[in-house]
């Protein structure tokens, strides 16, 4: 083989590497990212403006979380917030939402709520140590199961006829207490 053949076979495998890392790298920076996401949403399903006090409506919230079966993990006065959960098995699942809450005051005696929900499906596998004799007979001393929980699966919330039912349930709350005064709520 001449020098000049090498130096050719030298130069296309070089051509072959470089092209191959552009390739690769061409195809680390195709994945679309997360934070479009973002801007795509509206935003405008999980908010609403109730004309009361911001006491009287963390109150109703509050009533109206626990008549839905939500466990009230955190509640803070001072900064207006309200975190609430709810868990629902299926079969090894287990079902978590959780409702972060956000009152601010807007105008006046006007309140912005805020509602943000995030549900994660939990996973229970079952590992059973149980020794057997000829795969058939339970031997003493050896068994015991082991369950380990992972996250499967979690994002937010974004159907509007969650947050609508949450919505209508404290505006009920308020009028039914007296506490909602009159105007319109966005």
């Amino acid at each position: 083989m001449g020098t000049w053949s090498k130096i050719r076979k030298g130069t296309m495998i070089m051509r072959e590497i470089i092209l191959g890392l552009l390739l690769v790298t061409a195809v680390g920076c195709s994945s679309v990212p997360v934070y479009k996401e973002i801007q795509k949403s509206n935003g405008q399903d999980n908010v609403r403006e109730f004309t009361t006090s911001s006491a009287e409506l963390q109150k109703a919230l509050v009533k109206v979380l626990l008549s839905k079966q939500f466990t009230i993990t955190n509640e803070d006065d001072v900064a207006g917030t309200v975190t609430a959960s709810r868990s629902f098995s299926q079969s090894s699942d287990i079902i978590v939402i959780t409702l972060s809450c956000r009152m601010f005051l807007n105008n006046g005696n006007k309140q912005q709520l805020f509602l943000n929900g995030v549900q994660s499906n939990q996973r229970n596998y079952i590992r059973d140590h149980t020794r057997f004799f000829l795969g058939v007979v339970p031997m003493m001393g050896g068994g015991g199961k082991d369950v380990t929980k992972t996250k499967a699966y979690e994002a937010a919330i974004v159907d509007k006829s969650f947050y609508d039912d949450i919505f209508d349930a404290i505006r009920k709350n308020l009028s039914a207490q007296g506490r909602l005064q009159n105007g319109p709520e966005k």
